[in-house]
């Protein structure tokens, strides 16, 4: 009777063992899974950000366009406007609004342009962020991966001691029938 509770118990503690390595195992796999689904998540994210960011560069291109023109009608107009009342446009006072104007004006599209060249350099390190914090995210998963496989080889060797240990135990007590 002594000796089948000696294998029970040991039947026990080494299937204990391999069950809580496989559970260890499973949850490693997960961890990983989940890593790399998170990272493509942040891949992604990162996509979208650069689209952004590509955007917002036509968006300033589109309005140095849009005000390049709306000037250059105003600016005529202007000019239109001197030569009716019979001013001449091309010298004195005139000329010096004329390009007054037109020096005003390339600051605007200066300062336009490096607005949108800010808002998308920052959309674009939105971006980088999400991509290193998918990968992050990755080396962490890898990370728990790592661990998990090291405790299912523990619970292995468990499985392996508690196995030897019994056979040990039952060969001292086969001969006798005695448990030590």
């Amino acid at each position: 009777m002594a000796t089948a509770m000696m294998i029970a118990g040991t039947a026990s503690s080494v299937m204990g063992s391999i069950s809580a390595a496989k559970g260890a195992r499973a949850a490693g796999k997960q961890a990983l899974r989940t890593a790399e689904y998170n990272k493509a998540i942040r891949d992604r994210n990162a996509r979208v950000a650069e689209q952004d960011a590509d955007f917002r560069d036509r968006v300033t291109e589109r309005q140095e366009v849009r005000a390049r023109d709306d000037f250059a009608k105003l600016q005529a107009q202007g000019r239109v406007a001197y030569a009716k009342s019979g001013v001449v446009a091309s010298s004195g006072t005139p000329l010096e609004i004329l390009m007054n104007n037109a020096n005003e004006f390339e600051e605007d599209i200066s300062l336009n342009e490096m607005q949108g060249a800010t808002e998308s350099g920052r959309i674009r390190e939105t971006g980088v962020n999400q991509r290193l914090a998918g990968n992050l995210a990755l080396l962490e998963g890898q990370s728990q991966k790592m661990a998990a496989d090291i405790r299912a080889r523990g619970h292995m060797f468990s499985a392996l001691k508690s196995a030897v240990s019994g056979v040990s135990q039952y060969g001292q007590a086969a001969p006798t029938g005695q448990i030590n």
